[in-house]
């Protein structure tokens, strides 16, 4: 079964499931808006889908801050941004994250970096969380029905993972990279490359 068709069949889970008094482990996707710390569910709705592969519009999407405000992607105008759909259980994708994590701190305010997690079932957020706590001070937020992914790859049939993709700072998508970035140096070759494109 494909992503596209399972993702009604989870949400007929979360709307059947949410009369639970406690999430399975294992068992349905459990969604809220959650947010504490870098890490927040994403919130609803996101920008219209791209065109196609060509298409350098970029998906706007919001998300709450540690400090209860929402934050966007446009509001980080002015900015190289990597957004980095990933899941806990994918190993390329973990592999990575040290990379981005020492690019965005030699970077500093000049690129913002937000992961956005693909994880499900049961509670993504706290799966999210335990995972990122301690290790990682980049933005992350939770796309675990794959509302955000489908708007940015809308063409796609079956997701690979990890997906980076860099946009410059007026917002446009300028570069996208599937599949594990081996190093730091890696990850501040194609921001660079997007801030001088």
């Amino acid at each position: 079964m494909s992503i596209r068709r399972l993702i009604p069949v989870l949400l007929c889970a979360v709307v059947l499931g949410s009369c639970a008094t406690e999430p399975a482990a294992l068992g349905p996707l459990v969604y809220m808006q959650q947010f504490d710390g870098n890490v927040s569910t994403i919130v609803w709705p996101v920008g219209a889908a791209r065109a196609s592969q060509s298409d350098t519009y970029a998906p706007d999407f919001r998300w709450h801050r540690a400090d209860s405000t929402l934050d966007s992607l446009s509001g980080h105008r002015g900015q190289i941004v990597l957004v980095n759909f990933w899941a806990t259980w994918c190993v390329y994708c973990k592999t990575e994250m040290p990379s981005i994590q020492a690019a965005a701190n030699q970077m500093g305010d000049s690129l913002f970096v937000i992961g956005v997690s693909v994880d499900y079932p049961g509670n993504p957020f706290t799966t999210v969380q335990n995972y990122v706590q301690g290790k990682y001070t980049y933005q992350f937020a939770i796309d675990s029905v794959y509302t955000l992914f489908w708007q940015y790859f809308p063409w796609v049939t079956s997701p690979e993972l990890p997906v980076s993709c860099f946009i410059d700072h007026n917002g446009k998508l300028m570069n996208t990279v599937i599949g594990e970035i081996p190093d730091e140096q890696t990850v501040l070759y194609w921001a660079r490359k997007t801030e001088t494109e």
